[in-house]
């Protein structure tokens, strides 16, 4: 059986099946890079391979199929065929030039920004947000990353920013070291097998006082609460944590979606407001620079409070606290996903990872970093707790359009 060509149509496919062998790809793989990197900078190969092989006129966008061989060609052909040799890595794709990453502040290694510069030759933009609601707000701002390719939402916000198109799927063959993973963390409930995030660091929610200003062991949340403190306490500016707090001190779920439980928490912050000197999106700078003696912390800023003031103390509360995590995602609008990609590869490197730590005290997921982290970060059991406190931990959970029960209430509270 036979089928017609126009001569420019078996051109392109000629050309096609070539420019695939050479280059050891796929049709699949070519339509991933594709999805990479752009329709344009994908084929211009192809382009300029037509542009020299002697096409007569331009090819047509749709290409007929050739017709496949009879079955006595292809035995002829099996009997002339040269043994085939171990196909090579697929290439990866060339990073774009730029990379614009947003981040919490003090929340990665000394030397990682530039160290991934000088392997890659890529100029990072580097940008801070103090709070979440603010990288929120941005990221959201025009529905896929504000401007940015890369930033760190919290593990409980991916859900949400999957559904609505804010976070693109990650290119999961450039992220090889996602093999230095730890078990747990290779098939996240709110991410499953880390489609569209990366764990970052993980960490436990508590309070830090000052020894020198005050002289007792504090063991629960009833101290933040406590007028003794009045005026010298501060709570993180975070919806979520500060109503944990209140939820853990009522016995009550800090996932509530209850009008009546979120009721009773509201009316306990409102006890405790007058008592505190802020709502703070500095812990670290507050507590360091003196302006509170006890405050709501995570526990990774616990430990970078530690080189201002030694002698800081830092508890997980005995009546529940929240443990909880971030990740890294490409933005759905990044103008540099490649880029995007290699910088989440790079940040899992097992000796990056422990960089990370050692500067920030923030423990990560990383399982081939833990011989690289600091003893005695990694030996602490309030940075890095046992699994049996860990198991008694909470871990905040997506809300959907029930966010809105303790939005209002934050925003009342505050006024």
């Amino acid at each position: 059986m036979s089928t017609d060509h126009d001569g420019s149509s078996l051109d392109l496919e000629r050309i096609l099946v070539r420019y695939l062998a050479e280059n050891r790809l796929t049709r699949r793989q070519l339509l991933r890079r594709i999805s990479i990197v752009g329709a344009t900078a994908a084929v211009a190969p192809i382009i300029a391979a037509c542009a020299t092989g002697g096409a007569s006129a331009a090819p047509s966008i749709s290409t007929p199929v050739p017709a496949a061989p009879s079955s006595s060609d292809a035995g002829a052909a099996a009997e002339t065929a040269s043994p085939t040799a171990t196909p090579e890595p697929t290439p990866q794709p060339t990073p774009e030039g730029e990379l614009y990453v947003y981040n919490w502040t003090q929340y990665i290694g000394d030397t990682t920004v530039k160290d991934f510069q000088d392997k890659y030759g890529i100029k990072v933009t580097y940008d801070f947000f103090d709070t979440a609601d603010t990288q929120l707000t941005k990221i959201r701002s025009d529905g896929k990353g504000g401007g940015y390719d890369v930033t760190y939402p919290a593990s409980t916000d991916i859900p949400g920013l999957v559904r609505d198109g804010v976070v693109a799927a990650l290119d999961l063959s450039m992220i090889s070291n996602a093999k230095n993973l730890g078990t747990e963390w290779a098939n996240p409930g709110y991410d499953p097998n880390n489609a569209h995030s990366m764990p970052y660091m993980w960490w436990t929610t508590g309070f830090v006082w000052d020894p020198d200003k005050i002289k007792e062991d504090l063991t629960d949340w009833t101290a933040l609460w406590d007028e003794r403190y009045k005026g010298h306490m501060s709570m993180l500016d975070d919806v979520r944590e500060v109503f944990a707090a209140a939820a853990f001190r009522l016995g009550l779920s800090p996932n509530t979606t209850s009008d009546t439980d979120l009721d009773a928490m509201l009316q306990l912050l409102e006890q405790q407001k007058p008592l505190l000197r802020t709502y703070t999106a500095n812990d670290i700078a507050d507590f360091t620079g003196g302006q509170v003696w006890l405050t709501h912390a995570w526990s990774g800023d616990w430990g970078q409070m530690l080189s201002d003031k030694p002698k800081t103390k830092y508890v997980i509360p005995e009546s529940g606290a929240v443990r909880g995590s971030d990740t890294m995602v490409v933005l759905s609008g990044a103008q540099h996903p490649v880029a995007a990609n290699l910088w989440i590869d790079f940040n899992l490197d097992a000796k990056v990872s422990a960089a990370n730590t050692n500067v920030t005290y923030y423990m990560g997921p990383n399982a081939a970093a833990l011989p690289l982290i600091d003893p005695t970060i990694s030996g602490d059991p309030r940075i890095n707790p046992a699994s049996a406190t860990l198991d008694k931990l909470v871990e905040l959970l997506e809300l959907g359009p029930d966010l809105d029960k303790y939005t209002q209430r934050w925003n009342a509270l505050k006024a």
